[in-house]
């Protein structure tokens, strides 16, 4: 009986270690194999296109003067102008891009409909992608985002907001390409000047048409009155409000410098020029185009974000500064702002999105500010 245990056990131990050296042998095969294809160069994409041109129609609302006649290379045409550009290069022609600016073709939530029903290709635009694709208001969430270089490097980077743009596509039939700035929200008005969160109180806002915005006003003690873009001047003008919130941009291309006497740079919100494009016209093109057009929004984005820049810090800024009282808070005067306001907008969304998604679009945020070098 001994013997019979002993060589089962013998058995067992030679069956154990048969099956160990079988696994290892199977890993070292498997290591080997992923070591080789990570060599391996993979084969260029079918680069060929059709023969008859295809036609890419593109709306926005900034106006095609520069550089022809204007030295102010507003972001959405500069943004409008690279893509076309590259597309255009890059495809020897095969792929035309005509360009709707000046708003021609309807206001940004007008040309977003068209996009989605597919009568208009692509649009870029700011403000009312949230009505189609409820998630993107997370951007809106007041004092979320630093700095430019946080704000970049979280829309390049994130998983996150890669995830949410595949949503956005599935959900709503738009296609996300690429995102650049429309600039940094600040509160204009003709009362007072507003260095804390108590000098907005009893004062009259308009705000876009969304909920976001409303919450964000009323969480300041002032009221929230939504106005269409091309009614603020008068709005102003007449004082059916007192005072409005806008980057720079927006703030001397409507001339608001001439109905407003105060200008706080608070930079409550980070806003947004997003260029999407209908999902089922995209698939439909060749995977060259595919490529050719996501490369376009990448360079275009880019040229947006300089643009921008260059309009609101130095071009434009002197503009305004001439004929409004600037103030620009202290870091502690925008933390008192901070801690009244984002709690009120993010339990809004928190109730609208879940508390999932908007917690880990916090943690997100704060993790490109880790990787910019903003945490220790």
């Amino acid at each position: 009986m001994r013997f019979y245990f002993r060589k089962f056990g013998l058995l067992i131990a030679i069956l154990v270690l048969s099956a160990f050296f079988c696994v290892a042998g199977q890993e070292a095969q498997q290591a080997q194999a992923q070591e080789a294809t990570a060599d391996e160069v993979p084969p260029m994409i079918d680069m060929s296109l059709p023969d008859k041109p295809i036609t890419l129609k593109v709306a926005y609302d900034d106006p095609t003067l520069w550089p022809k006649s204007s030295n102010v290379p507003y972001p959405e045409h500069a943004f409008a102008l690279l893509f076309k550009d590259y597309v255009e290069r890059m495809s020897s022609g095969k792929i035309k891009v005509e360009l709707f600016g000046g708003g021609s073709l309807g206001t940004y939530r007008q040309t977003l409909e068209m996009v989605q029903l597919g009568s208009l290709d692509m649009n870029i635009g700011t403000g009312s992608l949230g009505s189609f694709f409820p998630p993107i208001e997370l951007i809106a969430i007041p004092y979320v985002f630093f700095s430019d270089d946080v704000v970049v490097e979280f829309f390049d980077r994130s998983p996150f907001w890669a995830q949410l743009m595949d949503k956005m596509e599935r959900e709503a039939g738009l296609k996300y390409l690429a995102i650049g700035q429309n600039g940094w929200r600040n509160f204009t008005n003709n009362v007072r000047e507003i260095r804390k969160p108590e000098d907005l109180k009893g004062l009259k806002f308009r705000v876009m048409e969304s909920p976001v915005y409303v919450k964000l006003i009323e969480s300041l003690g002032a009221n929230a009155v939504p106005i269409a873009w091309n009614e603020t001047y008068t709005a102003l003008q007449t004082g059916v409000v007192d005072g409005h919130e806008n980057p720079i941009s927006p703030i001397c291309l409507g001339k608001i410098y001439e109905v407003q006497k105060y200008l706080t740079l608070d930079r409550h919100v980070w806003s947004e020029d997003i260029l999407v494009m209908n999902a089922n016209k995209f698939k439909s093109l060749p995977i060259a185009a595919q490529q050719i057009v996501q490369q376009g929004a990448k360079l275009g984005a880019e040229a947006n974000r300089v643009a921008e820049r260059m309009v609101s810090n130095i071009v434009e800024y002197e503009i305004v500064a001439k004929h409004m009282q600037i103030y620009i808070p202290t870091a502690d005067e925008i933390q008192r702002f901070r801690e009244l306001a984002q709690p009120a907008v993010i339990e809004y969304l928190q109730g609208k999105l879940g508390k999932e998604v908007v917690d880990t679009f916090l943690l997100e945020v704060k993790k490109a500010e880790a990787r910019t070098g903003w945490r220790r």
